[in-house]
């Protein structure tokens, strides 16, 4: 990066991708979760390692599973990489799975998750963009849904 605002913006857009990210998937904003990655994008999720459309596609029913998700979004931490000028962004995450109406209601498919996301993220000619996500999947409380 040439100047600290360089820097600085990079480190800003990059950390706000893996927000846009929760955003999408509790609104099942499915566009908007799409569009927070690369075209080429790879991810290496808690349940599938996929290229992005592929990993989506595995992802949505398991989300649409439940009535009600939501993602708090943590500790974020950016390190750019000034060789590459892309930026890894390390994102702590604990996320709601509700199947019970009312959400927050106990049911024993209700699930539980504390997750790492661990992005790549570059600029493309579409802006940043997640190239690489790794996910850490540190604790859960429940089960993951047994889909068809």
């Amino acid at each position: 990066m040439s100047t600290p605002t360089d820097r600085r913006d990079a480190e800003y857009a990059a950390m706000r991708l893996p927000l846009l990210y929760a955003r999408g998937i509790d609104r099942r904003d499915w566009a908007l979760v799409r569009s927070c990655f690369a075209d080429d994008a790879f991810v290496d999720g808690s349940r599938a390692a996929l290229p992005i459309d592929a990993y989506l596609e595995q992802l949505r029913p398991g989300v649409e599973f439940f009535p009600v998700t939501m993602h708090f979004m943590g500790n974020q931490l950016a390190d750019v990489d000034d060789a590459t000028g892309g930026v890894h962004v390390e994102t702590y995450a604990v996320a709601y799975h509700f199947k019970a109406e009312p959400a927050g209601t106990e049911h024993p498919e209700n699930l539980v998750v504390g997750v790492r996301y661990h992005d790549h993220v570059a600029r493309t000619a579409d802006g940043w963009r997640i190239v690489r996500r790794a996910v850490s999947g540190d604790w859960r409380q429940g089960p993951y849904p047994h889909l068809g």
